[in-house]
């Protein structure tokens, strides 16, 4: 018998399906397009088409590298990139009304998000370690996140702050009195 089914490597690319134009573009002069830009019909009519999606081969290898997903106002809604060439995003950054609000990363490049970093008005505020999920002979260990201490300059006031005491005083701040 033959050896596992080896799975094709998954790619980076925009949801096509719907999509009323798809443009390509190659600014390498290769084979295969380097941009490719998937527009959709709007359902309010205005606009009546906009880019949803972009795809860009950032290095030439023929492999999509970063994936950018607009709103119908062209304000970014999540980029994903490939920094390791695998084929999955191992970065992923979500926006809201262009801004960034999360970075989450697969630094360990095994497939799985490991670290999430809060950014509030441009500026990051707070990190998370993605715990890994407990071994199969450990069905209680509880799975979830923790903070990371400071890396930089920013203020983690949450990871800072001291927890509240157990009691029914409904004066601690909001900071205080968050759940761990």
């Amino acid at each position: 018998s033959s050896g596992p089914a080896v799975a094709p490597r998954p790619e980076l690319l925009c949801q096509r399906q719907g999509a009323e134009r798809i443009e390509t573009a190659n600014f390498r002069g290769g084979k295969e397009p380097d941009v490719v830009k998937v527009f959709h019909k709007n359902a309010d009519g205005s606009p009546p088409l906009y880019m949803s999606c972009k795809e860009v081969d950032l290095n030439g290898d023929g492999r999509k590298d970063m994936l950018l997903y607009l709103d119908k106002f062209g304000r970014k809604l999540r980029e994903e990139f490939d920094h390791d060439k695998d084929g999955v995003a191992d970065q992923k950054s979500h926006y809201e009304g262009g801004q960034l609000v999360r970075d989450e990363l697969d630094s360990d490049s095994d497939g799985k998000i490991d670290l999430i970093e809060h950014f509030q008005d441009g500026k990051r505020v707070r990190i998370e370690r993605v715990a890994k999920a407990a071994p199969s002979s450990a069905p209680f260990a509880q799975a979830g996140t923790t903070a990371s201490p400071p890396s930089g300059p920013a203020t983690f006031a949450e990871s800072q702050a001291p927890k509240a005491p157990a009691s029914s005083d409904t004066s601690a701040s909001p900071a205080q009195a968050s759940p761990r």
